[in-house]
Protein backbone atom coordinates (compact mmCIF):
# COMPACT_ATOMS: atom_id res chain seq x y z
CA UNK A 1 0.00 0.00 0.00
CA UNK A 2 1.69 3.36 -0.95
CA UNK A 3 2.14 5.87 1.80
CA UNK A 4 -0.06 9.00 1.54
CA UNK A 5 1.41 12.09 0.77
CA UNK A 6 2.45 14.77 2.41
CA UNK A 7 -0.97 16.96 1.97
CA UNK A 8 -2.76 13.52 3.30
CA UNK A 9 -0.93 13.05 5.82
CA UNK A 10 -2.51 12.91 9.74
CA UNK A 11 -1.26 13.59 13.02
CA UNK A 12 -2.70 9.77 13.57
CA UNK A 13 -0.56 8.79 10.45
CA UNK A 14 2.62 9.74 11.87
CA UNK A 15 1.92 9.02 15.93
CA UNK A 16 3.38 5.90 17.98
CA UNK A 17 -0.14 4.95 18.84
CA UNK A 18 -1.01 3.11 22.20
CA UNK A 19 2.22 4.34 23.89
CA UNK A 20 3.15 3.31 27.32
CA UNK A 21 1.87 5.46 30.03
CA UNK A 22 2.14 5.98 33.84
CA UNK A 23 0.11 7.68 36.28
CA UNK A 24 0.73 10.39 38.55
CA UNK A 25 0.97 8.21 41.65
CA UNK A 26 3.30 5.90 39.38
CA UNK A 27 7.35 6.00 41.15
CA UNK A 28 9.73 7.88 38.72
CA UNK A 29 11.69 4.53 38.96
CA UNK A 30 8.83 2.89 37.30
CA UNK A 31 8.67 5.37 34.83
CA UNK A 32 12.30 5.35 33.81
CA UNK A 33 11.79 1.90 33.13
CA UNK A 34 9.20 2.16 31.05
CA UNK A 35 11.81 4.79 29.09
CA UNK A 36 14.31 1.66 28.64
CA UNK A 37 11.67 -0.96 27.99
CA UNK A 38 9.64 1.48 25.18
CA UNK A 39 13.56 3.07 24.00
CA UNK A 40 11.25 6.83 24.56
CA UNK A 41 12.21 9.84 25.96
CA UNK A 42 8.90 10.52 27.40
CA UNK A 43 5.71 9.17 29.15
CA UNK A 44 2.16 10.07 29.03
CA UNK A 45 0.82 10.46 32.59
CA UNK A 46 -2.68 9.77 32.14
CA UNK A 47 -5.49 9.76 34.62
CA UNK A 48 -9.05 8.02 33.95
CA UNK A 49 -7.81 7.52 30.12
CA UNK A 50 -6.63 11.06 29.86
CA UNK A 51 -3.40 12.75 29.83
CA UNK A 52 -2.61 15.24 32.92
CA UNK A 53 0.61 15.67 32.00
CA UNK A 54 4.01 14.08 30.58
CA UNK A 55 7.29 13.28 32.28
CA UNK A 56 10.72 13.28 30.03
CA UNK A 57 14.01 12.20 30.50
CA UNK A 58 14.41 16.17 30.88
CA UNK A 59 12.11 16.14 33.77
CA UNK A 60 14.01 13.36 35.55
CA UNK A 61 17.38 14.55 34.62
CA UNK A 62 16.29 18.35 36.35
CA UNK A 63 15.04 16.63 39.75
CA UNK A 64 17.81 14.68 40.25
CA UNK A 65 19.63 17.72 41.53
CA UNK A 66 16.84 18.46 43.84
CA UNK A 67 16.02 15.08 44.52
CA UNK A 68 18.81 12.96 44.28
CA UNK A 69 18.75 9.93 46.55
CA UNK A 70 14.79 10.20 46.58
CA UNK A 71 14.12 10.36 42.96
CA UNK A 72 13.61 7.14 41.97
CA UNK A 73 10.90 6.54 45.20
CA UNK A 74 9.27 10.08 43.98
CA UNK A 75 5.54 9.59 42.50
CA UNK A 76 5.48 11.00 38.79
CA UNK A 77 3.69 13.44 39.81
CA UNK A 78 5.61 15.69 41.83
CA UNK A 79 7.81 16.27 38.97
CA UNK A 80 5.93 15.64 35.44
CA UNK A 81 5.43 18.79 33.10
CA UNK A 82 2.22 19.60 33.33
CA UNK A 83 -0.48 21.22 30.93
CA UNK A 84 0.68 19.23 27.70
CA UNK A 85 -0.42 20.22 24.55
CA UNK A 86 -3.08 17.99 22.71
CA UNK A 87 -4.00 17.41 18.98
CA UNK A 88 -6.82 15.46 17.23
CA UNK A 89 -6.02 12.70 15.33
CA UNK A 90 -7.49 14.14 12.03
CA UNK A 91 -4.45 17.46 12.33
CA UNK A 92 -3.38 17.67 8.69
CA UNK A 93 0.39 17.53 8.76
CA UNK A 94 1.64 21.09 7.91
CA UNK A 95 -0.77 22.11 10.71
CA UNK A 96 0.88 19.65 13.11
CA UNK A 97 4.48 20.90 12.47
CA UNK A 98 3.03 24.65 13.03
CA UNK A 99 2.17 23.44 16.55
CA UNK A 100 5.61 21.82 17.22
CA UNK A 101 6.92 25.40 16.38
CA UNK A 102 3.91 27.71 18.09
CA UNK A 103 3.86 25.31 21.17
CA UNK A 104 8.09 24.55 21.19
CA UNK A 105 7.47 21.51 21.86
CA UNK A 106 8.80 18.30 21.41
CA UNK A 107 5.88 16.06 22.02
CA UNK A 108 2.65 16.46 21.18
CA UNK A 109 -0.22 14.05 22.59
CA UNK A 110 -3.21 12.64 20.22
CA UNK A 111 -6.42 12.80 21.74
CA UNK A 112 -9.82 11.56 20.58
CA UNK A 113 -12.94 13.60 21.09
CA UNK A 114 -13.44 12.21 24.66
CA UNK A 115 -9.84 13.59 25.35
CA UNK A 116 -8.66 10.21 25.73
CA UNK A 117 -4.84 9.52 24.64
CA UNK A 118 -4.48 7.65 21.34
CA UNK A 119 -1.01 8.52 20.53
CA UNK A 120 2.12 10.81 20.93
CA UNK A 121 4.10 12.19 18.20
CA UNK A 122 7.18 13.32 17.87
CA UNK A 123 9.23 16.06 15.89
CA UNK A 124 11.07 13.01 14.95
CA UNK A 125 8.16 11.12 13.61
CA UNK A 126 7.54 14.54 11.69
CA UNK A 127 10.66 15.60 10.79
CA UNK A 128 11.08 13.20 7.93
CA UNK A 129 8.04 14.30 5.46
CA UNK A 130 9.29 18.14 6.02
CA UNK A 131 11.16 19.93 3.99
CA UNK A 132 15.20 20.59 5.32
CA UNK A 133 13.98 24.31 5.26
CA UNK A 134 10.96 23.81 7.67
CA UNK A 135 13.40 21.53 9.73
CA UNK A 136 15.59 24.40 10.40
CA UNK A 137 13.19 26.47 11.46
CA UNK A 138 11.09 24.20 13.63
CA UNK A 139 13.90 23.54 15.32
CA UNK A 140 15.35 26.87 15.88
CA UNK A 141 11.93 27.90 17.76
CA UNK A 142 12.04 24.95 20.13
CA UNK A 143 15.71 24.92 20.80
CA UNK A 144 15.20 28.95 21.28
CA UNK A 145 12.57 28.13 23.52
CA UNK A 146 12.41 30.78 26.21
Amino acid sequence: MAEPSRSKLTAADVMTPAPRTCSIFSTVLEAVLLFRDADCGAVPVIEDGKPVGILTDRDVALALAEHEENLPDLPVGKIMTQGVFTVAPELDIDTLVGQFGDRRVRRLLVVGADERLLGIVSWADVAPYVPDREVGEAVTEVVEKP
